[in-house]
């Protein structure tokens, strides 16, 4: 992997509705049929929680680990697009992932020896041997929630790397929606994927970078 380089600051956002301003839910890009995992048996499964946004609180299918609470999920997409959030659900249970890092650009993903190299607490662009997000999941959420991304690390990304991780059982961990806010660099992407649904919403939260009016300490910390 050659994903050192120094970390850049995020904007800090309160916490609004997600899809406020004109983000777009980027499912119609994403390329379903090459989505994959590591620790995640078949790999393929790994987009059981890539689902249309009308699904994204459905419990009858998720994504999990295997031999332990870590897995990697890598996710391509059909044209560049440029994120400014990464949605998620893990559905509150001792099997929920609590952390979530985030490495733009590895088409052939990651193994978790570099991982672990790369998150030494500082964050980088990509291909910069950092990683470009690394947060906790807002403890409890039982509703999709928007995690802010910085929009320099990924303003040009054609994959990413989901590392997620740090359930409670320690056995295994689950999560049942993943999906991106953003907006697609394809020229074309007016005439196309009509289907894309609007990211506007009350049914999902964006947090902050340091926590909102809801306190610091309850908010997840996104960097």
């Amino acid at each position: 992997m050659q994903c050192g380089g120094e970390s850049t600051s995020q904007d800090r956002t309160a916490v609004v509705a997600a899809g406020a301003g004109d983000n777009t839910n980027l499912y119609g890009y994403i390329d379903h049929d090459n989505v994959w995992g590591t620790n995640i048996e078949p790999p393929e499964s790994a987009k059981l929680a890539l689902k249309p946004w009308d699904q994204r609180h459905s419990v009858e299918t998720w994504v999990e680990s295997g031999v332990d609470d870590q897995m990697i999920i890598n996710i391509p997409f059909t044209c560049p697009v440029r994120i400014q959030s990464i949605l998620l659900y893990a559905r509150p249970s001792d099997l929920a992932a609590r952390k979530c890092a985030a490495f733009v650009n590895c088409p052939n993903g990651l193994d978790f020896d570099e991982v672990q190299l790369a998150l030494d607490g500082r964050l980088g662009p990509p291909n910069s041997g950092r990683a470009q997000a690394d947060f906790a999941l807002l403890t409890g959420a039982t509703e999709v929630t928007a995690y802010p991304v910085s929009a320099s690390r990924f303003a040009h990304t054609h994959s990413v790397s989901l590392f997620l991780s740090d359930s409670l059982a320690r056995t295994s961990s689950r999560m049942y929606y993943i999906g991106f806010l953003g907006k697609a660099l394809d020229p074309r992407s007016d005439n196309t994927h009509q289907h894309d649904v609007p990211a506007a919403t009350t049914g999902t939260r964006e947090v902050d970078a340091v926590g909102s009016t809801y306190g610091a300490a309850a908010m997840p910390s996104v960097r």
